[in-house]
Order: structure tokens, then C-alpha cells, then sequence
């Protein structure tokens, strides 16, 4: 395996650069080491066009000849995403608060739905008791803790539902703040494995 490289400026690579590393990744004349040479330097070459080359280098025929490609391909988006000043940290932070927002709305839908599930079945066993009622008058008192249970059950997904909108626009106020270009509608997912000092995980 090639030497390990240390961060790459981007200045200094020029378009040029770039050019000259896609037409020595898509030639059969390249040899592997040189093949292994370019990914090495391209996996720490924190730019949008870098990540290009590797991608477009994984779907190329001579792509398993570098073994540790997808580590390549891994180390450049750590790289390339990892902030380079407090506004790209601050824009950082809010795109895995959005990710924790979606998190959040899930488990609220998670519980609207036990809700919706408990309010049927009280649905369907009040109906039960009603028509036992006449010949079971002791019933009543069933249908009287049931009421209960269903106004409670309703005002809970009531409650759920308007903290899901809140959730929501927040959410979407919070990602609408995101001024990194890299950054504005990125998957929050792919910070997953990103961590800051203090974050539980």
C-alpha cells in the first residue's frame, strides 16, 4: 500500500491537477502503484471535486485494483465535510440538530400511532359494553372508566400532535440557518459518525 498522506491543501491543486488525476485513473496504462498514489491524495483533498473523482473512480473497471478504495472514499468525506471555521462548526452543529429533530418527530409519530391504536380498541369495547348495557346495568360503571380512558387517550394525541408541528418548524427553521454550501441539503445521516466534545453516543 502507497504512503500515508498527511491533509491536502486545496490551493494547491488547479483544475489542471484534477484533469490530469481522471485521465490517469480511467487508463490502462496507468500503473496500480500510481493508481493508489492519486486515491491517497485525492482521499485528503477536502473539495467537492475530489469527492467527484473518487466516486466516479468506484464505478470505473479498474476500481478493485486499489483494495482500500472505499477507505479512500470514507477518509475523503470525513475530510471534506469536517468544518474549516466556527460558521461552517455553528452550520455543522445545526445540521446534526436536524437529524436529532427527525429522530424526535419519529418517535412523536410513534406514539400518535399507539394513541390512534388505543382510541380503536376503546372505540370498538365501548360499543361492546353498550349493547351489554341493558341486561348488565353494572356495566355503566365500565362505561364511565372507558369514557375516561378514551378523553384521555384523545387529549394525549391532541398534545402529540401539536408537538410534532412544533418539532417541525423548528426543524425547518433550524436547517433554513445552514449558509455552508457543502452543507444545505445534505443528508443528516452522513454526520453520523461525526462527534462533538460533550455529545453523548
Amino acid at each position: 500500500m502507497t504512503e500515508h498522506k498527511d491533509i491536502q491543501n486545496p490551493e494547491d491543486y488547479s483544475e489542471k491537477d484534477y484533469q490530469r488525476f481522471r485521465y490517469l485513473l480511467t487508463s490502462d496504462d496507468t500503473p496500480v502503484e500510481e493508481l493508489e498514489e492519486i486515491c491517497m491524495t485525492l482521499a485528503h483533498l477536502p473539495t467537492e471535486e475530489a469527492k467527484k473523482i473518487l466516486a466516479e473512480f468506484k464505478n470505473s473497471e479498474r476500481a478493485e485494483e486499489v483494495g482500500w478504495l472505499d477507505f479512500a472514499i470514507e477518509e475523503n468525506e470525513t475530510w471534506y465535510l469536517s468544518p474549516n471555521n466556527e460558521a461552517e462548526e455553528r452550520d455543522f452543529l445545526a445540521l446534526k440538530m436536524v437529524g436529532e429533530k427527525d429522530d424526535r418527530i419519529v418517535e412523536l409519530m410513534t406514539k400518535c400511532d399507539t394513541c390512534e391504536l388505543n382510541i380503536r380498541k376503546y372505540e370498538i369495547e365501548r360499543e361492546a359494553i353498550e349493547e351489554l348495557l341493558p341486561e348488565n346495568p353494572d356495566f355503566k360503571y365500565d362505561l364511565s372508566a372507558l369514557h375516561d380512558l378514551l378523553v384521555m387517550e384523545q387529549d394525549r394525541l391532541e398534545k402529540l400532535r401539536l408537538d410534532i408541528e412544533r418539532e417541525e418548524k423548528i426543524q425547518a427553521q433550524i436547517k433554513a440557518s445552514i449558509k455552508t454550501e457543502k452543507l444545505k441539503n445534505l443528508d443528516p445521516s452522513a454526520l453520523d459518525n461525526f462527534h462533538f466534545d460533550g455529545e453523548e453516543f
